[in-house]
């Protein structure tokens, strides 16, 4: 059942619009974008079927949160004059509750240039024209998957670069980049959003709710959506004090004999324990596994610590130049790093690893906060606005054009088309289009309570790919 309220799910002081637009307004249409000077030039659009799922489909109004608002409204704005109950009960005794908006986006996964309209919004009820930007707050929280998704594949765009240059294959690209967020995330919801958002790109996660949201929301397959590998923590590796930190490597060992197993060991000493212990004591055992040994520093300043263990791996284990003269560790050790990393940690580390002739095939990354939490509605510098408004029988175009020109907005109903230049295939937005176009790319995703196209999660990853 749900719990939520849309009656109530909107900023506090757009309860009063209804009577601030003229008396005879009978449609208002807004669109969303990602504004010039946004961090990455493209955005991956991705995560409105979840909120029209989760929070706008099907009978969303109910006489019982109409109650609920007028009370919670009239106290927390001292007036009873602000909340006009009648519109929500119109749409409740016309509408059967369900909400009479169309809603218009780009295919989930697509990637559109910034200064691009990825989603438009409409009453289609003339009463109904208020609660075109009384939606505003709940849908703009697309914001958070979209820009996780753009930092991820932005991501991946530059781990595939490093990868051409320094490796003889790109099959690992799909898992250079593991999301580490779960836990420094705000909230369960933005952990299965974002890292939803993130699967998009990449296969590896140990975010367990984001491959259930693209599972329940996006049709995903269980058995090709998302993937972790054992690994260890410092409540491990630290059971039998210092002393005793070779007895946990041989006991981890001894429990998994194959596959990818990634061992924190920045518990005492990294360096020694790299050097001693995987590269003396266990090398043997290391070497006769049917699999990787993932040594994982979790301290340090990343570039040095990292540069530091290649060259003791290397020499304990040995490496290999491939075709295009990069050093190669034995393919029974790797390196992963994940604490603290960003976009700019992850190329500083590359860079470094290039000029010492280390190919990227050597490391793999963890992001956990840098990648679903220190991103926010500015990073895409995301804006929902308001474009046309019919009045009349009449349509008027609408348009904010502030003294900052990065903040101008468009004007007129839109539409998203592909174009062909010189430079390969772009897009545009039209303005002032008051025509339907056939080569419109928006498509009609909400109608009048019902979602009436979905995406499934293959598609989506389809739409992203490089």
């Amino acid at each position: 059942m749900k719990t939520q309220n849309i009656v109530t799910m909107t900023d506090s002081y757009k309860m009063g619009h209804w009577q601030q637009y003229t008396d005879n307004t009978e449609y208002v249409y807004s669109y969303f974008e990602a504004r010039k000077g946004a961090r990455f030039d493209k955005t991956t659009f991705f995560g409105l079927q979840y909120l029209m799922m989760e929070y706008l489909e099907g009978v969303v109004v109910t006489k019982e949160k109409i109650d609920f608002a007028e009370k919670l409204v009239t106290a927390h704005l001292g007036s009873d004059t602000i909340f006009n109950r009648a519109r929500w009960d119109y749409i409740v005794e016309e509408h059967g509750g369900k909400l009479p908006v169309r809603i218009k986006a780009v295919p989930e996964g697509s990637v559109i240039p910034t200064n691009n309209v990825l989603m438009t919004v409409e009453n289609t009820d003339p009463k109904c024209f208020w609660l075109t930007n009384h939606l505003e707050t709940m849908l703009t929280w697309v914001w958070y998957p979209s820009t996780v998704a753009s930092l991820s594949r932005t991501t991946k765009e530059m781990l595939a670069k490093y990868l051409e240059q320094t490796s003889d294959s790109m099959e690992g690209l799909m898992f250079k980049l593991h999301d580490f967020g779960y836990r420094g995330v705000s909230g369960y919801e933005a952990a299965k959003l974002g890292g939803a958002g993130h699967l998009v790109n990449f296969l590896g996660t140990d975010t367990v709710g984001a491959m259930e949201l693209a599972m329940f929301y996006y049709d995903a397959d269980m058995d090709n959506i998302g993937f972790s590998v054992p690994a260890t923590e410092h409540s491990v590796m630290t059971s039998l004090g210092e002393e005793g930190e070779s007895d946990m490597y041989k006991r981890v060992l001894e429990k998994y004999p194959t596959g990818i197993l990634s061992v924190v060991s920045d518990s005492y000493d990294i360096y020694r324990a790299t050097e001693k212990y995987v590269g003396e004591y266990f090398k043997e055992e290391i070497l006769n596994r049917d699999g990787v040994f993932v040594v994982r520093p979790d301290s340090g300043e990343p570039v040095e610590t990292v540069m530091r263990l290649l060259y003791i791996l290397g020499e304990k284990f040995g490496y290999e130049v491939n075709t295009k003269g990069y050093k190669v560790l034995n393919p029974s050790v790797r390196l992963i790093w994940g604490d603290g990393i960003d976009y700019d940690g992850i190329k500083e580390i590359l860079t470094e690893m290039v000029s010492e002739l280390w190919s990227t095939d050597n490391i793999v990354f963890g992001m956990g906060g840098g990648l679903l939490q220190k991103v926010n509605r500015d990073t895409q510098r995301f804006a929902f606005k308001c474009s046309a408004q019919k009045r009349g029988g009449v349509w008027y175009d609408i348009q904010k054009k502030p003294l900052d020109e990065s903040k101008k907005s468009k004007s007129g109903k839109l539409a998203l088309v592909k174009v062909v230049g010189s430079h390969g295939c772009g897009y545009e937005t039209i303005e002032n289009c008051y025509e339907e176009r056939e080569d419109d790319l928006l498509q009609t995703v909400y109608l009048n309570g019902d979602i009436v196209k979905k995406y499934k999660f293959d598609e989506i990853r389809a739409n992203a790919s490089l």
